[in-house]
């Protein structure tokens, strides 16, 4: 692993157990076994670090999900893939979830947004527009059912860690989850 790897390990680690702000970075430089100048040789500051994690998180969430989506075209199938992995991708990857609900409920996440890929570029906002236009979903705000998709995903990730829940369980309630997310937005 390189400098700027061991350097993210270690803040996503931190900030995700105590915060960013609850973080300092020569906490990070510390646990990342380096000087902290060294730590602004790579990320000229927090902030730039803090948007670096998350940029790479999304990145691998979404090549994880976009490559569980296989040749489905767009159907009910291709956003039961999507809502599948999704879910599955959160339980594999807890500290890198927590990461992404702490960052998108922070100021960072506002001046990052402008800087990384737009929504309307994210797979599965692509996935709903042309659901919308081929009339499979109802015509409703593709922004909207986006953040309806991720709603329940955070919902039924929130359920699965904190129930005693066995394989067949699990996958069943991602099942009737997103039956019902379905019924919401079909047309």
């Amino acid at each position: 692993m390189n400098k700027d790897q061991v350097i993210i390990a270690a803040a996503l680690k931190l900030f995700a157990e105590n915060g960013f702000h609850g973080t300092a970075t020569s906490r990070i430089a510390q646990e990342a076994g380096i000087a902290n100048g060294t730590l602004f040789n790579y990320f000229a500051t927090k902030e730039i670090l803090v948007v670096a994690i998350y940029n790479s998180i999304v990145k691998k969430m979404d090549d994880f999900i976009i490559e569980s989506l296989g040749p489905h075209s767009v159907s009910k199938e291709s956003f039961r893939s999507l809502f599948a992995a999704s879910v599955q991708w959160n339980l594999e990857n807890v500290i890198e979830f927590k990461y992404l609900q702490q960052f998108i409920n922070s100021p960072y996440y506002k001046s990052a947004i402008t800087r990384t890929l737009s929504q309307d570029e994210h797979p599965l906002y692509v996935l709903i527009q042309k659901g919308i236009d081929l009339v499979l979903l109802k015509s409703l705000p593709a922004a909207f059912i986006f953040s309806l998709f991720t709603a329940q995903i955070n919902g039924l990730y929130y359920y699965l860690i904190s129930a005693d829940t066995f394989k067949d369980e699990t996958a069943e309630l991602i099942n009737e989850t997103f039956e019902l997310f379905w019924k919401m937005i079909e047309d």
